[in-house]
């Protein structure tokens, strides 16, 4: 689950959460009026799981036998 932060809050930690999200690779979702602008995540956190029709290749070559 993301830390959700104001962008006032964002502004007076932004060091303290860098650090958050760089050594404990925690997402922050930064919102402003109560509705989310943006989100800090670590660079090098593994993209999601997911694969789309391009991945097709990677898929194990059992789920294709029957």
């Amino acid at each position: 689950m993301a830390k959700i932060v104001s962008a006032m809050e964002m502004r007076q930690n932004f060091g303290n959460l860098l650090n958050q999200v760089a050594l404990t690779n925690e997402e922050i979702v930064i919102e402003r009026a109560g509705k989310p602008l943006a989100r800090l995540v670590n660079v090098h956190e593994k993209e999601s799981e997911k694969l789309d029709f391009r991945d097709i290749g990677k898929l194990p070559s059992s789920i294709w036998e029957s």
